[in-house]
């Protein structure tokens, strides 16, 4: 069973995800038609970081931890 902690886990890695994917993105429309590999490396890398928890914290929710 999902308990209440997994939730309030999960949750706070979806709006930490959220938050680097859009200063990710506010980055690349800031820095306009330069090409992909122009992208800012700390907020790409966070932005993965973020992911990359979220993603264990979904699998903690399916395995009902």
């Amino acid at each position: 069973m999902i308990t209440d902690k997994t939730l309030d886990e999960a949750l706070v890695e979806v709006m930490r995800c959220k938050r680097a994917l859009e200063a990710l993105r506010a980055e690349r429309k800031a820095l306009g038609d330069l090409p992909y590999r122009f992208t800012p490396a700390k907020r790409h890398a966070a932005a993965l970081r973020a992911s990359m928890d979220l993603t264990r914290k979904l699998a903690d929710l399916r395995a009902g931890r």
